[in-house]
């Protein structure tokens, strides 16, 4: 006997019949199925678009754990309906015309659609349901497949040892192009002679790549969720083992500057797509660790390349630097091509539809083909929408000030800590394995996570669950202190024959630590706050940092010998100093201002 509250007549495609069915069988419905629908009202928000990020985000729900047990039934006024079982389904045309907010939401109602009502069919296991869709070329039925939920193939279901097997193939990029960037300052030492040019022409050799660094994720981005994360990587590394050959065999400085731009642009995979790969294949429950690593690596890849670059300088000549480098790539191709596997689930699944319709003659697709536009469309939205977010949003801008400024001083240091070591009596290689004290640091840094980690969660257990964004920056804002009172601290005891080199040296651990702390948290908090949109909010900070690293060397060396290495040091803590009001205005009005962020003020109405 059926209930009359659970009764809803439902008319039929000729607006002449109507049946009566129960909850579960009422027609799926979706409010952005039907964009021109009067009832939806899409704001200027809601157009915002996001792409995956150079830095996962927490937000980010995987595929595999988006499939709620109960069905979320709309009631927006809509001409679409999903019906279950075997019964076809219509979807909206018009799909070019949505905002990507309004296309993943879809994608999201279709994948909930098909885990609820679809069934499980072909040999290899996999979830489907019939639609009929319009792609741009005119209704047609297709078949919309999923993932089963233990489907081995999903890289969230991949086996730990595998997982981690990938994740350090990918920090191994990384750590050899961040040390071959950082190493351009030491080897600056030898290079003007080698080359035959001054300092400053030598040291574009790290300019150039940084602002390749800054640019190509914007690129890179988008066109991995075209085609998938490994065929970039393999195909960069290679790029990038070729052009160590003109730097190992060539004096002619314009031509290795010419290499080194290209190779910026390699090199800038293991700066944007490594933390999207974590996010391929884990949980956001599970990241801790595995961005630990990342975050760790990058630190270490800084304080262990610049001093092994500067020995093998030092010792063995310029010619070797390159050499020893290039072996590093090779490594690099070598690794790549045996353990790397492409991650992007998206990428996996539309890989198997495709299989799908070329062995059954029906068209297969997953959801997220639904929402592919033009590779040209999205990079031009990639390309503009981070500088939008610096120009329009308070947070971004605040936060990328801060961020940059501290990043680009772990480069401006690379000019300081020879200076000041030299002053001890250390030769260049000497001075330069202080640096070693970036990797202690990352470790220090590390450790102060766990403590985060538990302030998160209890914020989260206070506020029903969920915890404001503003509770990833308690350990960045004491980071943001750090770095300012050891960097005075480093200013004034960084005086030969007056104060033991040791002094500065653990002062260097303080400031290194602040920054790591720093920058740990602005990826998490951005994450948190931007959710869906963190993707160019991260591109925002990423572009200020990268863009800042490779203009402040320039003239950090001049800055230090003209201003005198204690007044120098205590001018960049006095910035840092300034600039560490930004985390802690966050955490006291961080709530005010995202809700008048026309972004965030769409992520956070019930707050």
């Amino acid at each position: 006997m059926t209930n009359n509250n659970e009764e809803k007549q439902v008319g039929t495609s000729e607006g002449s019949t109507s049946t009566t069915t129960r909850d579960s069988d009422r027609p799926y419905r979706s409010k952005y199925l039907d964009p021109e629908s009067p009832s939806v009202s899409v704001s200027d928000s809601e157009k915002h678009d996001t792409f995956d990020s150079s830095f996962p985000t927490t937000a980010t729900r995987p595929r595999a754990a988006s499939r709620p047990k109960i069905p979320h039934l709309g009631t927006g006024s809509t001409t679409q309906n999903y019906s279950h079982g075997d019964k076809l389904s219509r979807m909206a045309s018009g799909l070019s015309r949505m905002s990507s907010h309004q296309a993943n939401e879809l994608e999201e109602d279709l994948r909930r659609h098909i885990s609820i009502h679809g069934k499980r069919r072909h040999s290899e296991g996999i979830l489907e349901d019939r639609a009929v869709v319009d792609l741009g070329n005119g209704e047609e039925e297709v078949i919309i497949v999923d993932w089963i939920p233990d489907d081995p193939d999903n890289p969230f279901n991949w086996a730990p040892a595998r997982k981690y097997a990938i994740l350090l193939t990918c920090v191994f990029i990384t750590f050899t192009g961040a040390a071959s960037l950082v190493s351009v300052g030491i080897l600056a030492t030898w290079g003007t002679d080698y080359f035959d040019v001054s300092r400053e022409v030598f040291l574009l050799q790290l300019t150039l790549p940084m602002m390749a660094i800054a640019f190509t994720p914007m690129v890179l981005a988008p066109l991995s969720e075209v085609i998938g994360r490994n065929m970039i990587y393999q195909i960069t590394s290679i790029l990038n083992l070729l052009l160590f050959i003109p730097q190992c065999l060539s004096k002619n400085h314009d031509g290795v500057l010419a290499a080194r731009f290209l190779q910026g642009m390699t090199q800038s995979v293991g700066n944007s797509m490594v933390g999207g790969t974590v996010a391929d294949m884990f949980y956001p429950k599970q990241r801790g660790i595995a961005m630990g690593v990342f975050s760790v690596m990058i630190f270490c890849a800084q304080g262990s390349g610049i001093p092994a670059i500067g020995w093998i300088g030092q010792n063995l000549g310029m010619r070797w630097s390159y050499i020893i480098q290039t072996v590093a790539a090779a490594l690099n191709v070598i690794l790549n091509i045996i353990v790397l596997r492409e991650t992007r689930a998206d990428v996996l699944l539309s890989r198997r539809a495709k299989k799908l319709t070329k062995k059954t003659g029906k068209k297969h697709i997953c959801a997220a083909d639904l929402q592919k536009s033009s590779f040209l469309s999205v990079m031009r939205i990639s390309l503009i929408r981070p500088f939008q977010y610096l120009l329009t949003e308070p947070i971004v801008s605040a936060l990328s000030a801060w961020i940059g400024f501290a990043w680009s001083c772990v480069f401006m240091f690379g000019s300081s800590v020879i200076l000041v070591f030299e002053a001890y009596g250390f030769n260049p290689a000497q001075a330069a394995s202080f640096e070693v004290t970036l990797a202690i640091a990352a470790f220090f840094g590390f450790a102060c996570q766990f403590h985060q980690d538990y302030l998160y969660r209890r914020a989260a257990k206070k506020n029903g669950g969920k915890a404001p964004p503003e509770a990833r920056l308690y350990w960045a804002a004491w980071g943001g202190l750090m770095f300012p009172i050891f960097c005075f601290i480093y200013a004034w005891t960084g005086r030969a024959g007056v104060v033991h080199w040791a002094v500065p040296a653990v002062c260097l651990v303080g400031c290194y630590t602040g920054i790591f702390m720093m920058y740990t948290g602005v990826f998490t908090y951005l994450a948190d706050a931007y959710e869906v949109y963190s993707s160019s909010a991260q591109a925002s900070q990423s572009f200020v940092r990268n863009l800042f690293s490779g203009l402040f060397p320039l003239f950090s060396r001049q800055m230090y010998i003209g201003m005198g290495y204690q007044y120098a040091s205590t001018l960049v803590a006095a910035v840092a100093l300034v600039l560490a009001a930004a985390p802690f205005l966050l955490i006291l009005y961080g709530k005010k201002l995202r809700k008048r962020s026309k972004v965030c003020s769409t992520l956070y109405k019930d707050d």
